[in-house]
């Protein structure tokens, strides 16, 4: 029999709605689900937009009152909110000794990251950061085949995530253009997803070396305005960096590529072949085989790797696709369900989210400095 689980959804903006979706297509896209989700309560700071939304997914209740949400009863707290309010949301659901699910980055600096971890922790509750990349069935497969030591040893690698959605000057403010509400801009933005998938298939970092750039350093108030306000993140960021297994490489993203709509890479070279994930090919990893000197893309004949649940438990058929960005949450929320249903810890934990948190605060003294060598941890 499915196990409904009370999920309090903080926050309704574009990725609110995405967890939104993910949660309520879970029972569509699989026959009889161990786990599924009861959408209790949504917490907003306004009642007055997405009203159709909130009544099709039959929201238990709807409130702009934190005291009245948390007071609902609840299994699980996911965090959708702007950066600055995570740490707050995080501390109130812990202390009700309720699970957490977290958008990325998990908070606005290490700091924060590091005491969210450490509360979580004491306080027991299960937790999960949305780094949905990890449910990529190619990025699966690479895990698969670098622990199975196909590529040899790791020698070098290059990352990068493009989007185009800021390169308007008129595009107007949003919290995720200023500091004080985003603690950072694209490299914490998009760079937290890269630097997570680096952590999973090849280990720590050692050190970085970074440089930072905004090139449109003012933007309108609101749409429409002639008043503008100053930009004060980044809009590209380039991060050199060695892990600790001795492993060099490079990642760079920016939301100013022209053309690019979702525009995202991962090269891995070793002494054995290479693997290269395209975003255009999700569900397969190209594969060079240096003994048999040749390409693969397709099916591979290594096990997935253990002490994770099979991505084909969790990610949807091609006939029940709702699209890779909403097939990606869903599979990370139904994950995280099963977590809790089943009393596990989740492999994405805070305590990811605090490692990748930890290299975003180094790129960042870096690149203020210049572009510093700055060594972990």
């Amino acid at each position: 029999m499915t196990k409904p689980l009370n999920v309090g959804l903080i926050g309704l903006g574009f990725i609110g709605k995405i967890h939104t979706t993910a949660y309520r297509n879970i029972p569509l896209c699989f026959s009889d689900p161990p786990v599924a989700a009861r959408l209790a309560a949504v917490l907003r700071s306004d009642l007055g937009t997405e009203v159709e939304l909130m009544e099709e997914s039959r929201f238990g209740l709807r409130t702009t009152d934190p005291e009245e949400f948390f007071n609902q009863s609840l299994d699980i707290v996911d965090i959708c909110t702007p950066n600055v309010l995570h740490m707050e949301q995080v501390e109130q659901a812990v202390q009700r000794k309720l699970h957490v699910y977290c958008e990325k980055p998990l908070a606005m600096n290490y700091e924060e990251a590091r005491a969210m971890a450490q509360i979580a922790r004491e306080a027991g509750v299960l937790t999960h950061v949305a780094f949905v990349l990890r449910y990529l069935p190619a990025i699966r497969q690479m895990k698969a085949l670098l622990e199975a030591g196909r590529i040899g040893e790791i020698l070098n690698f290059r990352g990068h995530m493009y989007h185009s959605g800021y390169l308007d000057p008129d595009r107007p403010m949003s919290w995720r253009l200023r500091h004080s509400q985003s603690g950072g801009g694209v490299f914490a933005d998009l760079g937290a997803h890269l630097i997570d998938l680096l952590h999973y298939l090849m280990g720590k970092v050692a050190w970085v070396r970074a440089a930072t750039k905004t090139y449109i350093s003012s933007r309108p108030v609101s749409r429409g305005a002639t008043e503008r306000e100053e930009v004060d993140v980044d809009d590209w960021a380039l991060c050199t960096m060695e892990l600790e297994s001795g492993a060099m490489g490079v990642l760079e993203v920016t939301r100013m590529a022209a053309g690019a709509a979702e525009e995202t890479a991962l090269e891995i070279y070793g002494s054995q072949g290479a693997l290269i994930f395209h975003i255009s090919q999700p569900n397969f990893v190209r594969y060079y085989d240096l003994n048999r000197k040749m390409w693969s893309l397709g099916a591979i004949d290594v096990p997935e790797f253990p002490g994770e649940r099979p991505i084909g438990q969790l990610w949807p058929s091609g006939k029940y696709s709702q699209g890779l960005m909403t097939d990606a949450h869903l599979a990370s929320a139904y994950d995280f369900l099963l977590c809790v249903a089943e009393g596990k810890p989740s492999t994405i934990g805070f305590e990811a989210g605090l490692a990748t948190q930890e290299v975003l605060e180094a790129a960042y003294l870096s690149a203020a400095r210049g572009g510093e060598r700055i060594d972990l941890p």
